[in-house]
C-alpha cells in the first residue's frame, strides 16, 4: 500500500489524545476522549494489515508483531522498574513503589494495565499504558485467522464470526480479565475487520476531503455518549457493548476525517500531528513515567501542583517531555532498535 499521510496524522491525533486523557483532564472531555482514542487505534491497525503479504508465512509476521510490540513492552516495564527500584534503594526520599517488586514481575508476565478482576495475586504490570502493545499483538493473530476466514467464506459470515467474537470478549470480561488482554483483543475485531474491509473494498477514499455523512458522525458519538456513558477499554467497561462499538466507530471516523483534511496542508500542527503519529509507540510507552518522574523530582511542591492541577500545562509536561525521550531514544542505537525508531 502507497504510503498514506493521514494515518501518521490519525495517530497522531491519537496519541495526542491519549496524553490529553491521562493529564489533568475534566471528566466531560475523558468521557469524550475514552469513547473512541483506543478503537482508533484498532482501527488503523485493521486498515494497515495485510493478510497476502504473510499469507504464506506465518511464522514471520508472527515475528515482526513480536519484535514491534512485545519486546517494547517487556523491555519498558523492566526498565521503569529498575529505575524506581534504584530510586527507592539510593535515594532518602525514595519514590514509593506501589507495588512490591514481585508482584510487579508477575503483573508484567500477566500483561494486564487494570486491576484484576477477580482480585488475585496477579497484580498490574508497571506501565500501564503498555498493555495496548501486548493486547494488540494478540489482536493481530486473532485477526490474522479472521482474515483467512474471510477470505475463505466471504464478508457476511466474517462478520457474524466477528461480532460473536467481541460478544464473547465482552461476556469473559464480566468475570476474568484474560492475561495480555486476550478478552480486549476480542472485541477489538470489530474495528479492525471494519477497518479492513472499508480499506479492501476502497471505502475510504483518500481523495475526499472528508469521510461522507461527517455530520451523522457527530449525531451517532453525541448519542452513544449520552446513553452510554463513560467506557474504557483496559478497564473492560463498555456499558452496552453496541453502543461502544457505534461511539468507537464514529469517533474514529471523525478522526480520519480530520486527518484527511489536515493531510491536504503543510503547517505546524501538520507535522507535529505526523510526527507524533511516527513516534507513537515510544510516546505510548514513557508518556507516563518519564514526565512524572521529572515532575517529582522538582522540590517546590507549590511548582508540581501547579503544573499537575492545569489541563494544559499538565498537557504540555506530558507532551514535551515524550518529545525529549523519543529524540535521547533516537541518539542511541540499542534503545533505537528495541523500539522500532
Amino acid at each position: 500500500m502507497a504510503y498514506e499521510k493521514w494515518i501518521d496524522i490519525a495517530k497522531g491525533i491519537g496519541i495526542f489524545l491519549v496524553i490529553v486523557g491521562h493529564s489533568h483532564c475534566p471528566p466531560f472531555l475523558q468521557t469524550i476522549i475514552y469513547s473512541f482514542h483506543m478503537p482508533l487505534f484498532f482501527f488503523l491497525s485493521g486498515y494497515t494489515f495485510h493478510y497476502d503479504k504473510y499469507k504464506l508465512n506465518k511464522s514471520a509476521f508472527v515475528t515482526n508483531k513480536f519484535y514491534r510490540l512485545v519486546v517494547p513492552y517487556f523491555f519498558t516495564n523492566f526498565l521503569i522498574l529498575l529505575i524506581l527500584s534504584l530510586k527507592d534503594s539510593l535515594t532518602m526520599n525514595p519514590l514509593k513503589m506501589p507495588i512490591p517488586v514481585t508482584r510487579s514481575l508477575i503483573g508484567i508476565a500477566y500483561g494486564n494495565g487494570a486491576p484484576l478482576n477477580p482480585p488475585s495475586i496477579f497484580a498490574n504490570m508497571v506501565d500501564v499504558p503498555t498493555w495496548f502493545l501486548l493486547c494488540l499483538f494478540c489482536a493481530y493473530l486473532l485477526f490474522y485467522l479472521v482474515a483467512a476466514f474471510h477470505e475463505k467464506y466471504g464478508l457476511t459470515l466474517s462478520y457474524i464470526v466477528v461480532f460473536l467474537t467481541a460478544y464473547v470478549g465482552f461476556a469473559i470480561s464480566k468475570f476474568i480479565y484474560l492475561p495480555w488482554g486476550i478478552d480486549i483483543a476480542f472485541i477489538s475485531m470489530t474495528f479492525m475487520f471494519t477497518a479492513y474491509i472499508m480499506n479492501h473494498y476502497g471505502a475510504i477514499n483518500t481523495k475526499s476531503k472528508v469521510i461522507p455523512e461527517y455530520f451523522s458522525w457527530f449525531l451517532l458519538l453525541f448519542i452513544s455518549i449520552l446513553l452510554n456513558g463513560r467506557v474504557d477499554m483496559n478497564l473492560r467497561n463498555y456499558s452496552n457493548l453496541f453502543l461502544f462499538v457505534i461511539g468507537g466507530l464514529s469517533g474514529t471516523f471523525i478522526m480520519i476525517g480530520l486527518a484527511k483534511e489536515l493531510s491536504r496542508y503543510t503547517n505546524v500542527f501538520t507535522e507535529m500531528s505526523e510526527y507524533l503519529g511516527k513516534k507513537s509507540l515510544v510516546i505510548l510507552c514513557y508518556h507516563l513515567f518519564t514526565p512524572i518522574f521529572i515532575l517529582n523530582s522538582i522540590p517546590f511542591i507549590h511548582v508540581r501542583e501547579m503544573v499537575s492541577n492545569s489541563l494544559f500545562l499538565s498537557t504540555l509536561n506530558i507532551l514535551v517531555f515524550s518529545i525529549f525521550t523519543v529524540v535521547l531514544f533516537k541518539k542511541i542505537p540499542f534503545f533505537r532498535r528495541v523500539h522500532s525508531m
